[in-house]
């Protein structure tokens, strides 16, 4: 998906909210703002780029503008320990549901709501806690994802924000416990967002349920793409029968590749307007969209 007027707004909200997190000198944010609002995509010179790709440029001056290389540090870590916190109750809750499989999925999607895009650093309880009452998901949808993973071997699994990986965690245990597959959890090499890293994906336990590595893009980036990955994530990515990949940044920058056509599966909150118009859904539906 190339950049929306309604990205730029978005990509700002984002700076701000991130900087606000640990500065409180208005004069210094002030004056990071003015550095940011110099790039070509403020000024309607972007159109043709990824919202992603902003955000590496944005991600770069904030890095440089207060020596910092992963400045939501304390958030993440906060964000995976309030998800780490549900993570029992919820999994007892699931497992005694009718479809266990098609809960963990609900769950993964809203778990997609933990996100430094929304302009908030630490949402999770309210919207977790609650996730059975009016979510709601395409039946025709989760079919043909069930299907494709009752033909899959190899699933890559890419994944997203923090807190959010942790009901992932769940899903993929409900995956290998109704499916014979072999899965791959891929976190981004660089800090940026809330986005989770290797040690975050270690931290809630990821490495219990899955393979994890890191995507081998050597730069702060929200998204993933192929020339830019590792050639073992590449290789990795050819052989998989399926991939599935969480959140708008991976969703942004993957549904430009053509490569990754025909076998990947999407699963996203509808957290903006561009994305409520691309799906025809209303704001904070729950989609899987399959390319």
């Amino acid at each position: 998906m190339r950049l929306w007027p309604d990205c730029i707004y978005c990509i700002l909200r984002m700076a701000v909210t991130t900087v606000r997190s640990f500065e409180r000198d208005e004069k210094i944010i002030k004056r990071f703002v003015e550095k940011i609002l110099k790039l070509a995509a403020f000024h309607g010179n972007g159109w043709d780029m990824t919202p992603p790709a902003v955000i590496q440029d944005v991600w770069l001056i904030l890095q440089k503008s207060f020596g910092t290389i992963d400045p939501l540090q304390k958030v993440k870590k906060e964000q995976n320990d309030m998800a780490l916190m549900l993570y029992t109750d919820l999994k007892k809750s699931i497992l005694k549901h009718e479809n266990p499989l098609e809960e963990a999925l609900t769950l993964s999607i809203i778990g997609n709501s933990i996100d430094i895009m929304r302009g908030k650093v630490a949402q999770i309880k309210n919207g977790i806690t609650t996730y059975s009452k009016g979510s709601h998901i395409s039946q025709r949808q989760i079919k043909k994802l069930k299907k494709r993973l009752a033909a899959t071997k190899k699933l890559v699994y890419l994944g997203d924000n923090c807190g959010e990986i942790v009901f992932d965690k769940l899903f993929i245990e409900l995956i290998t416990r109704h499916y014979d597959i072999d899965v791959t959890f891929v976190v981004r090499s660089k800090p940026v967002l809330n986005d989770a890293t290797l040690s975050d994906a270690l931290y809630v336990g990821m490495d219990t349920v899955a393979r994890v590595i890191e995507n081998g893009i050597p730069f702060s980036f929200p998204g993933f793409a192929m020339n830019t990955a590792s050639p073992s994530i590449k290789k990795l990515i050819e052989e998989s029968d399926l991939i599935i990949a969480k959140g708008g940044g991976n969703y942004d920058t993957m549904t430009e590749e053509k490569l990754l056509k025909g076998k990947t599966f999407f699963l996203v909150q509808s957290k903006c307007e561009p994305y409520c118009i691309i799906h025809n859904t209303e704001l904070g539906s729950l989609i899987i969209d399959d390319f």
